[in-house]
């Protein structure tokens, strides 16, 4: 029998990966990141709340001021994925950002006093080798994917690698999930209309930024509820891993609705990948 945070590591996973897909679902609509971003985090903000407050934990203590440093983290990571998006595949930028475990894993390790096992160097090691396959990259040749494309992937990869420390450290502080989000939504939307002021002078709101908003909002709630319930019992370098395997969701979902190509490489990567998840879930 699992304990129970693998349970909800496992919930939040299925959610991730469908806001992965929408938000590539979204980019082929001609939905803006500004317009996207600003869109979410409008339904975020009042739900997340309304929710802490119903469930009494609405409390603006110190360690729920570090939603300031996961707003910028997570916009950070949104922004650069979408850009990545933009450029690319679905299929391969995804997967590449959610490898974003290996950061978060690294970090414990070395600063949260979490053990490093064999099986944890093992699945550092997987990890490179599905992001290689994946992104297509050919020694002494040119990938097929933009350079560009893999470039913003990586730094939505290491954004949200951060990230995901930001959150262990809140909830490990005494703050509850859903206060977590919604002091992260807080400073989330105060950048996101800044950036879309600056970058297109304002949000642009559509039927069909808010249709897509209204499926990542919801799905991204509840991801990150799940996955920070998980982080109060779980090791961070092994909820986050099991959270992440959310790509293969998204991947399978871009190559049946996007039609995507569904290479040998990416298939050789993905199994790369569900070994990356096996070695850190093992410890």
């Amino acid at each position: 029998m699992f304990p129970s945070y693998i349970w909800y590591a496992l919930l939040a996973m299925s959610f991730y990966g469908v806001v992965d897909f929408t938000y590539g679902r979204a980019t082929r609509k001609g939905v803006t990141p500004g317009t996207m971003l600003c869109s979410q985090s409008a339904i975020v903000t009042p739900l997340t709340g309304i929710w802490a407050w119903w469930e009494g934990t609405y409390l603006w203590s110190k360690p729920a001021f570090l939603g300031i440093a996961a707003g910028v983290f997570v916009f950070i990571g949104l922004w650069a994925f979408m850009k990545s998006l933009k450029l690319g595949q679905t299929s391969v930028s995804t997967p590449i950002y959610r490898i974003s475990f290996v950061i978060t894993a690294l970090i414990a390790i070395l600063f949260l006093g979490e053990t490093m096992t064999i099986r944890k160097g093992i699945g550092f090691l997987l990890a490179g080798a599905a992001i290689f396959f994946i992104s297509d990259f050919r020694i002494g040749g040119a990938a097929r994917e933009s350079g560009k494309s893999i470039f913003w992937a990586v730094t939505a990869m290491c954004a949200v690698g951060v990230l995901n420390i930001v959150y262990k450290l809140g909830v490990a502080n005494g703050v509850s999930p859903v206060m977590m989000l919604h002091s992260q939504a807080v400073f989330f939307i105060t950048i996101a209309l800044i950036y879309a002021r600056v970058t297109q002078g304002g949000p642009r709101f559509s039927r069909a930024g808010w249709a897509h908003a209204s499926v990542t909002a919801l799905s991204f709630m509840g991801g990150i509820v799940a996955f920070l319930t998980a982080l109060q019992s779980g090791e961070a370098s092994v909820v986050t891993p099991i959270v992440q395997l959310s790509f293969a969701v998204s991947v399978l979902m871009a190559t049946w609705w996007l039609d995507e190509l569904f290479t040998a490489r990416k298939l050789a990567g993905l199994a790369f990948a569900a070994g990356t998840i096996a070695a850190f879930s093992a410890g």
